[in-house]
């Protein structure tokens, strides 16, 4: 049995210095800026890390890390705001975070790098998803804000190039708390009107401008939007998250113009030098189909003379032979004679041919006296007495001559 009484337990102190923390109400929801050390997450939500300066380090913990829109790194710096509790059981001061910000510009732009990387990753900025952008565009939709200079550059450059393009604008927050939900809304509206593309854009600012395009919400939107979108945010040095996820970025708003906008006067000059080239093509053509015909109507008129001319030279010779024949025939046999020179007036092709007959030809200039000769569609000169005729076989009957 302990007879002196003068001492405390352990767990009286720890409890003592617990009241001594939960009541003082200066230390309730305090702010404080230190480097993150030592930094793990268990279970996936809760996270157990420490902060320090160059004198102090204290440890800290905060549920629902999750919540946050970075991912806390070792080395960065960050205002954490909670409480101090003292856990008695395991005689330890922890700090319990509620709130987490990260601290200073590079805080924007490491937040920029965490989300980059997440949508990487899964995929968003694949080229195969990207759809192609039409480069002359009718209908187009603009989302971006009523005020300031962007609109009208757009506008000044799109109907410069055509005068015939229709501009869908959606007038939304292009900067500021909550202005990704009505650059979201703005996309998502003009999404439904089936137009050719969608811009979306704004001017040149600082890193804290353009974060709204830096949101996930928006890369989301963006990424199912049925309609190619542009993204042309801030200046040609500027880079946002939309512009990985959108299906083509342009360095300025009146680039974008150009970029989906034809220009119609330089298209109509392309369009007469096609046309100016197509007629000179035509003219020679036709200049050379002429050249051919001429030279192939030359052929056919020299090939049917002087099948004419030999014809009339053996005509010739035959009548100067059956002229002899008669005159040596005559004194002998005036019957035998008369036979003869009807004998040969019936062998003679034109006395026949006055009688009605004719004699075909094919197109080498082969005379055709029997069907094998012929085939359909073949093209045949009937010559007769006074003359040829071209014709086309339309059908070929076989039979015996009775």
């Amino acid at each position: 049995m302990i007879e002196n009484q003068n001492f405390i337990t352990v767990s009286q102190l720890g409890n003592y210095i617990k009241n001594i923390f939960d009541n003082e109400e200066m230390l309730h929801n305090i702010s404080i800026f230190g480097e993150i050390s030592a930094y793990k997450v268990y279970r996936g939500d809760t996270a157990y890390f420490s902060i320090k300066d160059e004198n102090a380090t204290i440890d800290c913990v905060m549920f629902g890390i999750n919540r946050l829109n970075f991912q806390p790194q070792v080395g960065q710096s960050v205002i954490i705001k909670g409480s101090p509790n003292y856990y008695v059981k395991g005689g330890k001061l922890n700090f319990n975070v509620k709130t987490m910000i990260a601290y200073g510009k590079g805080a924007l732009y490491l937040k920029f790098l965490q989300l980059k990387e997440k949508l990487q990753k899964e995929g968003l900025f694949n080229e195969e998803f990207k759809k192609a952008v039409p480069n002359n565009a009718i209908n187009i939709g603009v989302a971006t804000s009523l005020q300031g200079a962007v609109l009208q550059d757009i506008k000044n450059v799109a109907y410069r190039r055509n005068a015939g393009v229709n501009l869908f604008v959606y007038g939304c927050t292009v900067q500021g708390t909550k202005a990704d939900d009505t650059i979201i809304k703005a996309i998502q509206e003009l999404d439904k009107l089936n137009l050719d593309v969608i811009i979306v854009a704004r001017g040149g600012g600082s890193s804290e401008d353009l974060d709204c395009f830096n949101s996930e919400k928006l890369a989301r939107i963006v990424f199912e939007c049925k309609t190619p979108i542009v993204s042309a945010v801030g200046h040609e040095t500027d880079f946002t998250i939309i512009d990985f996820v959108a299906d083509k970025r342009a360095p300025t708003p009146s680039a974008a113009a150009e970029i989906v906008v034809s220009n119609v006067e330089e298209q109509k000059r392309l369009l007469l030098k096609l046309l100016n080239r197509m007629k000179i093509s035509i003219s020679r053509e036709c200049v050379d189909g002429k050249r051919k015909a001429e030279n192939f109507i030359y052929r056919i008129n020299t090939s049917l003379h002087n099948y004419l001319e030999k014809s009339k030279q053996t005509l010739k010779m035959k009548k100067q032979l059956i002229d002899r024949y008669q005159n040596d025939l005559y004194v002998k046999n005036n019957n035998k004679f008369n036979l003869l020179c009807q004998a040969l007036e019936k062998l003679n092709p034109l006395a026949v041919m006055r009688r009605g007959f004719a004699f075909v030809e094919n197109e080498n200039r082969i005379v055709c006296s029997k069907i094998a000769d012929f085939e359909k569609g073949q093209n045949i000169v009937i010559n007769v007495i006074d003359g040829k005729v071209n014709a086309e076989v339309r059908e070929i009957e076989k039979g015996k001559r009775k």
